[in-house]
């Protein structure tokens, strides 16, 4: 007789930080999650507690087992899910690119931001500091000025040890002018309904040279782009304490569920879940 196995649920806390304008906490234990290909516009920083994640990021694949720091710069597409059934738990930090780009200014005094190349460090001598530092900045007992220290400590710490500060691939506004036009439009009409004849017409290109260029500059097609830009959107409205379903219509999604299934593959939490996190 065939058995099915049981996977158990999920486990995640996701918490807003008031910290340098603002940014997200996560600490979670995933088994089912498979979070599709997407990009953040700005830093993510973890470390792996527990299992391996495997995804893919920068044409290579990577595989971050318990120690290992995990990261992913800003507008670069990647996915991940579990090894196995063991599943995987992580440390996250979220952080918009100015926080980094000032950090990397008290060392250059140069406005740029720093470059990292890979996806996954193993031994990292900051590793265990990335997990104190995660642990102070989630008590909400902790001393601001005690956590503001530590972030940029940590981070200063991090683009010493990694950053290369003459690749700075990611700047905005370094897309070419066609595909600059297009994500400009993108992020304008982002609850529409647009055909890719008329993304052609405003880049001017053909819809086959369009996606080719697009993807190339963004890691992503069109439509995924456009369907970050809602769930962005859409946590931000969710933040304010809108109901979902209001959420889902203003966003351009057919209903809430339609929602709830996109939201999942990308931030890991249903739009119920994320709320019930932050408010």
């Amino acid at each position: 007789m065939h058995t099915t196995t049981m996977l158990p649920k999920d486990a995640i806390v996701c918490k807003h930080i008031p910290l340098f304008g603002g940014f997200e906490l996560l600490q979670a234990t995933y088994y089912r999650q498979r979070f599709s290909r997407h990009t953040h516009a700005g830093y993510a920083f973890g470390i792996i507690t527990n299992g391996q994640l495997d995804f893919s990021y920068r044409h290579q694949s990577w595989h971050a087992l318990p120690g290992d720091i995990n990261l992913v710069v800003p507008g670069e597409a990647h996915d991940g899910q579990a090894k196995d059934a063991t599943g995987w738990s992580y440390r996250m930090l979220y952080l918009p690119a100015s926080i980094l780009q000032n950090a990397a200014y008290q060392l250059t005094e140069h406005d740029q931001m720093p470059w990292f190349l890979p996806g996954s460090i193993e031994h990292s001598p900051l590793a265990s500091s990335l997990a104190v530092l995660h642990s102070c900045l989630a008590d909400t007992a902790a001393d601001s000025l005690q956590q503001e220290s530590a972030l940029l400590y940590w981070l200063t710490n991090f683009i010493c040890y990694y950053g290369d500060l003459k690749k700075c691939k990611y700047p905005v506004g370094q897309e070419p002018a066609a595909i600059s036009r297009i994500i400009d439009y993108l992020h304008t009409k982002y609850a529409e309904t647009i055909p890719l004849q008329k993304l052609a017409t405003i880049a001017g290109l053909s819809p086959y040279h369009l996606l080719r260029a697009f993807e190339k500059s963004t890691g992503l097609p069109p439509h995924l782009y456009q369907q970050q830009l809602r769930i962005q959107k859409a946590k931000t409205l969710l933040a304010q304490g809108h109901p979902p379903a209001i959420v889902a219509l203003s966003t351009g999604f057919y209903d809430q569920s339609h929602l709830t299934r996109q939201f999942k593959k990308i931030t890991g939490l249903t739009p119920v879940g994320y709320q019930k996190t932050i408010l």
